[in-house]
């Protein structure tokens, strides 16, 4: 959120600024904060690109005025206003509403109750998609072997195909197979290890530096490069907090966060399960993967609270509708399940595809025509992209987009 501080003097602006200063980093960092300075005179030309005016205290009655030509000029800003101790107890705040001012603060409020209206106000941006909540999007599977991360690494091609930011997150800390299948360096991995165990904060900074940037709108947070600081975010409860904090800043920083969790259940997947859009449960056709799906339900629905958040995804040997009718059939008496949760379309079985891992390319741009028609619809039904725009979109050279983003060695 772009904050435009108004007052007469500097000196008046920097005493406001000092109230930000006071909200702690943390907080900042999630609501994305940016400001600028402008006096009474000269606020005007800034007014296109900001989203909260703050009218400083040294402008009294002053502010009024500024307020309501705003109100008139640029409805769309949230206008806040500080005042001195004397001012707001005269009852300066009673005229605040007529003139546009969301709030009047006393200058020596508590910091607190400043930072609890402009998250109020940054809510109402994320539903008015003014500002940036990235899509959570958890990948996951009952068992190995039927696909989870190739099914994230080629979800995560499909959404960069409209210029949109991707983080991918691999949290396989025991194969590291969408790590390994890029073929990248452990660099950031150390750096990641450094905020797992605490001797480094997690800021945007900070997490920044863990990742691995694969394009200009594609970037890979890979699991930390020593077993101890692994089974720390995992299974230790610190990871808890550790994965809320990613989260957190990731969305203010990335259209789409795309999370492998390769099945694993422990505090900070748990975390992540709470906390996404959409977790994508990857099955197969065999008849251990249905009762170690059947098995896993009983925990992943919990987590997830709201059943329909949920979509099962067949990819196995048999792609047919009539199989998922079939196992949907098997599994959604006993779990409250309903058609929702089995609207996306089975992948057909790809030879060609399968032989991603390490080639360049993902499992969509590896494809054929037919499952790369399949998998589009399948982001579209996630909201991942939107449908016909990315059908429009040409691979370009013949080894596709992961080419350039994934092939590096």
């Amino acid at each position: 959120m772009i904050i435009l501080i108004i007052d007469s003097s500097a000196e008046s602006q920097a005493q406001t600024v000092r109230i930000f200063e006071a909200i702690p980093p943390a907080d900042g960092e999630v609501l994305d904060l940016k400001f600028r300075l402008a006096s009474e005179v000269d606020f005007e030309s800034k007014l296109d690109e900001t989203d909260i005016v703050v009218l400083g205290p040294q402008l009294g009655e002053k502010g009024l005025a500024i307020a309501r030509k705003i109100s008139v000029s640029h409805s769309w800003i949230q206008i806040l206003m500080f005042c001195s101790d004397e001012a707001y107890s005269s009852g300066l705040f009673r005229n605040a509403p007529f003139v546009g001012i969301r709030k009047v603060f006393p200058i020596s409020c508590n910091p607190l109750d400043f930072l609890q209206e402009l998250i109020a106000i940054h809510a109402e941006f994320k539903r008015e998609g003014r500002a940036r909540e990235g899509r959570l999007i958890c990948i996951s599977q009952s068992k190995g072997g039927v696909g989870g991360t190739t099914i994230a690494a080629a979800l995560a091609e499909i959404a960069s195909l409209s210029g949109k930011n991707v983080l991918i997150w691999d949290l396989d800390i025991e194969t590291r197979d969408l790590t390994r299948s890029l073929t990248l360096a452990e660099e950031e991995a150390k750096s990641f290890a450094s905020l797992v165990n605490g001797s480094r904060d997690i800021s945007r900074d900070s997490l920044y530096e863990c990742l691995v940037t694969i394009s200009d709108n594609v970037s890979l947070l890979p699991p930390p490069d020593t077993m101890a600081e692994c089974v720390d975010l995992v299974c230790h409860t610190d990871g808890i907090n550790i994965a809320k904090r990613i989260i957190d800043i990731s969305r203010v920083s990335f259209d789409y966060i795309i999370v492998d969790t390769c099945g694993r259940i422990g505090p900070a997947t748990g975390t992540v399960f709470r906390l996404c859009d959409t977790c994508v449960l990857v099955i197969d056709d065999t008849v251990f993967g249905l009762t170690a799906t059947d098995l896993y339900l009983h925990y992943v629905l919990n987590l997830l609270e709201e059943p329909s958040r949920l979509k099962f995804l067949l990819n196995g040997v048999t792609a047919s509708r009539s199989l998922i009718d079939q196992i949907a059939n098997e599994l959604s008496p006993g779990h409250s399940l309903t058609s929702e949760n089995w609207i996306l379309p089975p992948v057909p079985p790809d030879t060609k595809g399968a032989s991603w891992p390490g080639s360049g390319n993902s499992f969509y741009s590896q494809s054929g025509s037919k499952t790369k028609d399949v998998l589009t619809k399948i982001a579209g039904l996630l909201n991942l992209i939107d449908e016909k725009s990315a059908l429009s979109q040409e691979m370009g050279d013949s080894g596709g987009l992961f080419s350039r983003l994934f092939g590096r060695r």
